[in-house]
């Protein structure tokens, strides 16, 4: 079993019937619907097709919503703009009084107003870069610091400025209302600034009675300076490279990803680790050797999932991709990890039975911990151990929180029929895995449980395969 889930990004490349169940084959465990692109119907046709796949599916995908959020782009362009570095160029609000046809016109409001002589704009993920040499009260003039072609509707940053836009747009909630009518099983929030941003999505969740996890996607400078709030408010975190490495200095990601990921290990909280795992695969049949190296320190940080983007949307070789993931994935698993999840504090009883339950396994180098968890959680504190040795085989009566059971490194989700006795529901559970060839006779467990029962069974049980 991979310890290490895999996310893809579903899009034209991938999004017929018959793609969905080859990425499935091949090992994806998450499926992500992108909202910066297509509408609500070609979603839910994506949706449909994956819900009728996970019918036939002995391990169902989980389906992940990512919102657009505040975003600023350029303005519609009559033919693309082609800039040369050292060139000066008008920049303006796109909409705006007098403004200039022949500037580049960004489409937000506040532009001139929060941007200093000395700032940078970047474009299209940073390929462009220009700096403002002055302003006045309706344009900037900037110079290009790198050159290139920008095209209409292209990502505009603003490094280390806090842009006036809200946690959650208008287009945003009514995604969110998207996921909540289809019962999706993650949204992951973009922008992430704050962990009150958390709380605004939480409570919309909440008002509608939703059990949807909360996975915050970590994008600029200051969700990086909140990351402690932010990670005990979210379900989960994706360290989100794409425009993180655009915001912050580029040098500096590395070590903010690692220190994101510890975080989150002493949190005991999942965490993704996305964008530009396998790039040069849109366009070329095999990575490049610094690509693998990317996915391996990801898989040796013990990071919970990673997840392609434009590799499995608009690539040429999305199964590739899913292949080239699952083997490094497996092979570099072989290797011990950075061991972060030692420094895990526990948050309480159940989460103290669960490092003790896995830590147990290891030791005696079972096959693995069989966890009964009627929503989650004591699966959740279970992954957050780090399982060494074998797998945890998580428990549910719930189809919807086995689902988000995919997040959850090193777990394996099954579905009971029924909630009954303690002891019963183990055999159930044994017998399940024995007929999907997961155990054995003579294989050993350690059997652990966060439901309340109606028998008296000790909290930890050593359990072997008669």
């Amino acid at each position: 079993m991979r310890n290490t889930k895999i996310i893809c990004t579903i899009g034209p490349a991938t999004d017929s019937s018959e793609k969905l169940q080859q990425l499935t084959a091949k090992g994806m465990n998450i499926a992500r619907l992108n909202m910066s692109h297509g509408d609500h119907e070609g979603h839910l046709e994506v949706i449909n097709r994956i819900q009728k796949l996970n019918k036939h599916l002995a391990f169902p995908v989980s389906i992940l919503m990512d919102t657009q959020g505040p975003e600023i782009r350029t303005g519609q362009l009559a033919e693309d703009l082609k800039l040369h570095t050292g060139d000066e160029i008008s920049v303006s609000v796109r909409g705006g009084a007098n403004v200039e046809e022949s500037s580049l016109q960004i489409d937000y409001a506040d532009l001139v107003d929060q941007v200093a002589e000395g700032d940078r704009i970047t474009v299209d993920n940073g390929l462009i870069n220009l700096e403002v040499l002055k302003k006045n009260s309706r344009e900037l003039s900037c110079r290009v610091i790198d050159g290139g072609v920008i095209k209409s509707k292209r990502h505009v940053n603003l490094p280390g400025i806090r842009v006036n836009l809200p946690a959650i747009t208008e287009k945003d909630k009514r995604d969110i209302q998207f996921a909540i009518d289809n019962n999706l099983d993650f949204i992951a929030l973009s922008f992430v600034r704050s962990a009150e941003d958390v709380k605004q999505l939480r409570e919309m969740l909440e008002r509608k009675n939703a059990n949807i996890k909360i996975v915050a996607k970590i994008e600029d400078q200051e969700g990086v300076r909140n990351i402690s709030s932010v990670i005990r408010a979210a379900d989960a975190i994706m360290v989100a490279r794409g425009d993180l490495g655009v915001e912050v200095n580029i040098e500096d990601l590395p070590s903010i990803q690692r220190n994101i990921v510890k975080e989150c290990a002493v949190e005991g909280k999942p965490v993704i680790v996305a964008t530009h795992l396998l790039e040069s695969m849109i366009e070329n049949p095999i990575p490049t050797r610094a690509e693998v190296t990317d996915v391996a320190n990801a898989v040796y940080e013990e990071v919970d999932a990673v997840m392609l983007s434009g590799e499995t949307t608009v690539g040429q070789y999305p199964m590739k991709c899913v292949e080239y993931l699952d083997k490094v994935a497996c092979t570099t698993e072989k290797t011990p990890g950075l061991g972060f999840y030692q420094d895990l504090k526990p948050q309480g009883a159940k989460q103290q039975i669960a490092i003790a339950a896995v830590r147990l396994a290891d030791q005696l180098q079972a096959k693995g911990v069989i966890c009964i968890t009627k929503r989650g959680k004591m699966a959740g504190f279970a992954s957050a151990a780090r399982i060494q040795h074998g797998g945890i085989y998580a428990f549910t009566f719930d189809d919807k929180v086995r689902k988000q059971l995919n997040i959850l490194r090193a777990v394996q989700g099954f579905q009971l029929k029924g909630e009954e006795l303690a002891e019963q529901m183990v055999n159930e559970a044994i017998e399940l895995m024995m007929s999907e060839e997961m155990a054995k006779k003579g294989d050993r467990f350690v059997v652990i449980s966060d439901l309340l029962v109606k028998d008296d069974v000790e909290a930890i049980q050593l359990r072997t395969i008669r």
